[in-house]
């Protein structure tokens, strides 16, 4: 991996005279949110009739060299690359959003399991503007305040359940179990999620950040903002999309039409 690179682009460059990054939940915790607050959340590569590749060098093009974002598989698979440069050995696992009604949940969402310190992590920095900020114990009633939402684990069965408090309600997130994933298990679940015609991905665009206590949300026809987890919304017309997306994200979108659009 291009590690320097990437210290770079989020903004943690190693400097002359300072030690060298460490692998302890210290230099986890500030990595994973130096990450989230870095790179984008977005779907602009499937939403402009692309294809999503995870290999490594494809990544690297298209984070670290365009300055561009992803969705679940591509963040975590470039996070969990950069934390074995530091000897941070994670697990992959899958999990289902719980989204929708139960039937239709699937392995569409991929997290990781952080062995360090003589405790177990949970690392996500790929679920967008409402995902975690940094890391928390993968534990039975865990609880982690994070940017104006409180994050708790519960077990259920063979299930994690991860969900998230605003200041208005408690929603679930979605669910996981401890079994690892292969490579192709998760290339697997990035086909069906980049390509199905019922994927969430291809049904709308969506732009997201998180900065501090403020997480934005760009989905079609819609801006969400949190503001120490209190929620506005405002309707988007087609015509304002690309301003809306350069105002808030600094990104340029292409005129379209877009899949959600031919599919809608």
């Amino acid at each position: 991996m291009r590690f320097q690179n990437y210290l770079d682009r989020i903004g943690m460059a190693r400097t002359p005279g300072k030690p060298a990054l460490s692998a302890d939940i210290d230099t986890l915790r500030r990595l994973h949110a130096a990450h989230r607050e870095t790179f984008l959340f977005e779907n602009l590569t499937i939403q402009t009739g692309g294809g999503i590749s995870l290999a490594l060098d494809d990544l690297q093009r298209k984070f670290l060299d365009e300055g561009r974002g992803g969705y679940c598989f591509e963040h975590n698979t470039l996070f969990a690359a950069a934390l074995r440069e530091l000897g941070i050995a994670a697990d992959t696992l899958l999990g289902r959003v719980r989204r929708g009604p139960p039937h239709r949940w699937c392995r569409t969402h991929m997290v990781l399991r952080v062995p360090l310190d003589g405790e177990v992590w949970l690392a996500d920095v790929g679920f967008g503007a409402l995902g975690l900020v940094e890391p928390m114990p993968l534990a039975d009633g865990a609880s982690s305040p994070q940017g104006g939402f409180v994050y708790r684990l519960r077990r259920d069965g063979c299930h994690w359940i991860l969900s998230a408090r605003d200041a208005a309600a408690d929603v679930d997130l979605y669910e996981f179990t401890d079994d690892p994933q292969t490579m192709w298990d998760v290339e697997v679940a990035n086909h069906f999620t980049s390509t199905h015609p019922e994927s969430i991905f291809r049904k709308s665009l969506t732009i997201q950040r998180s900065a501090g206590a403020e997480r934005v949300i760009l989905r079609s026809d819609t801006l969400s903002r949190y503001r120490d987890g209190r929620l506005t919304e405002e309707p988007v017309a087609r015509d304002r999309m690309a301003d809306v997306a350069r105002r808030e994200f600094g990104v340029d979108l292409p005129p379209g039409p877009f899949v959600f659009e031919a599919s809608g």
